[in-house]
């Protein structure tokens, strides 16, 4: 079967909740499938609920049609397989609508994020291009028109202001250029996986990088336990999706002292994977019976915390951007003034 368009996060979440609500109301998935493509208005959607409607009337279950659409991340196929072994495909599918929408609003904000100093350094370029090309010459030309000896005077300290705008033109080029070719490779997974890995250990990004971490893991262990999977077992999972390695050494430790019996939140405590507040939480949480609400309530604490980070390095970035673009400009026009300096002191 030819392979379809990859889902977008949005696009999972909404056939996860479609599927979710056909199951709960008693129709078979294939008439389902149908009238969500039916209904879709992205063709997208449409191409992957005619496909998984195909590939149940031809005698598969859900899970095996979503895996030959090759539309759905492997996560997404994995739990569906999990909640149809367990009967409890219904939550499953509920747990998924809302885990990515939580992911799409993450990555919507870490765009947004991104796209803001992008924009900085594009104005920085623009005005660069405008102080070369039109506010240079004009004061070459007005200062040709001058006596020899004074242009011989001023001639250095245009040549100068000229040699200094190409040089910081080139370089803000550069890193438009850097940046555009990045974030058209990061569409691809190794890539992506790669560029996370950088931010994990870069100094300005480290810390909002582990704050998504903690953030794509609470939000899958919320969603699984929730659907009734064992915190073990969804422990496992979530390590599917986490792409940080230092995140991923410590969910292997967690998950090597759950298998040798210790308690599930103790043994996330000592792996390090949350603060440790929430870790007594849970532990609280498992007395209590309200392991559930606990997970939720983590998982939207480490959402929160982890859009603050990515908002507070903006909220630093653009500052910092802006002095240095306002330093960068004032330096040009510096230069450029100097040579009437010059003229002022030859004349005088």
């Amino acid at each position: 079967m030819a392979r379809i368009k990859k889902l977008s996060h949005d696009e999972t979440a909404y056939i996860c909740e479609q599927l979710s609500l056909i199951i709960n109301a008693g129709i078979p998935l294939s008439e389902g499938a149908e009238m969500i493509a039916q209904s879709a208005g992205d063709n997208t959607v449409t191409n992957v609920a005619k496909a998984l409607q195909s590939q149940i009337n031809d005698g598969k279950t859900l899970f095996e049609a979503m895996e030959s659409s090759g539309a759905f991340p492997q996560y997404a196929v994995n739990m569906v397989r999990i909640g149809t072994l367990s009967g409890r495909l219904d939550d499953v599918l509920k747990g998924l609508a809302s885990y990515y929408e939580d992911l799409a609003d993450r990555l919507r904000n870490m765009r947004s994020a991104i796209l803001h100093p992008f924009i900085l350094i594009a104005m920085m370029t623009a005005v660069m291009i405008v102080l070369i090309v039109q506010v240079i010459p004009m004061f070459s030309e007005i200062f040709g028109q001058f006596d020899s000896s004074i242009g011989t005077v001023v001639k250095a300290s245009v040549d100068y202001a000229y040699s200094t705008g190409t040089v910081i033109l080139i370089v803000l080029v550069s890193v438009l250029a850097v940046s555009a070719v990045i974030a058209l490779l990061s569409r691809i997974p190794k890539v992506r996986n790669g560029l996370s890995a950088f931010a994990a250990k870069f100094i300005l990004t480290r810390k909002a990088a582990s704050y998504f971490s903690q953030a794509k893991f609470a939000s899958a262990m919320s969603m699984m336990v929730s659907s009734g999977i064992e915190a073990s077992e969804a422990l496992e999972n979530a390590m599917l999706l986490i792409t940080d390695k230092s995140m991923l050494s410590r969910m292997e430790k967690c998950r090597n002292q759950v298998i040798e019996g210790e308690p599930f939140a103790d043994a996330l405590n000592d792996a390090k994977l949350l603060p440790p507040i929430y870790s007594r939480s849970l532990k609280m949480a498992y007395k209590s019976g309200a392991f559930d609400d606990a997970w939720k309530k983590i998982s939207d604490k480490c959402t929160d915390e982890a859009n603050a980070t990515s908002e507070n390095l903006v909220s630093f970035i653009e500052p910092v951007l802006i002095a240095v673009m306002a330093v960068m400009i004032g330096a040009i026009l510096l230069t450029v003034m100097l040579p009437m300096m010059d003229i002022m002191s030859v004349l005088g």
